[in-house]
């Protein structure tokens, strides 16, 4: 017996609007599973460039730290290069001007030139000529000048001079 004039179709359990919905969802669901994925395999990227960071940065401390040593160093080494340098044209002056303060009657053999004092070997055809051209110049500029004269064979004198500055509390070169 019937009471329709339809047929009977068979009701599906889950409708198709109802399976939009769940695909649509499982879709979503998936793609923020994917996301939180993503999400924690750049958070462990990230900890693991900051700490590479880290460690890069120690490297060009220490790196900064030795040129900052080698500057020092280079630094220590240029002024002393400059102070040699003034001292070899202070020396280099101060030996034109002796060269200069001798007179063309008194020949050197040998200078020694120390700190604090100057020695002088040569000849020179008379005892005044050596006091009065080489001498008095030379007891101007040292605090002490002494003199030993030696008769050569050919009549001319052997000289040593040594010729000293007293060093005071306040004098520097």
């Amino acid at each position: 017996m019937r009471y329709s004039f339809i047929e009977l179709k068979a009701k599906p359990l889950v409708s198709s609007f109802s399976k939009i919905w769940i695909l649509f969802i499982s879709f979503v669901s998936i793609l923020l599973i994917l996301f939180g994925f993503f999400l924690l395999f750049k958070i462990h990227s990230y900890k693991i460039n900051t700490i590479k960071t880290r460690n890069d940065r120690i490297l060009l401390e220490k790196k900064i730290n030795n040129k900052d040593a080698y500057m020092e160093y280079l630094l220590r080494q240029k002024s002393l290069g400059e102070e040699i340098y003034t001292r070899n044209t202070l020396l280099k002056d101060s030996m034109k001007n002796l060269f200069d303060l001798v007179p063309d009657k008194i020949t050197l053999s040998r200078v020694i030139i120390k700190k604090d004092s100057l020695i002088i070997y040569g000849k020179t055809p008379t005892k005044d000529t050596f006091n009065f051209l080489l001498s008095a110049p030379l007891k101007s500029i040292f605090n002490t000048s002494n003199t030993m004269f030696y008769l050569s064979k050919n009549g001319w004198y052997n000289f040593v001079s040594t010729n000293k500055i007293a060093q005071t509390d306040g004098f520097s070169e």
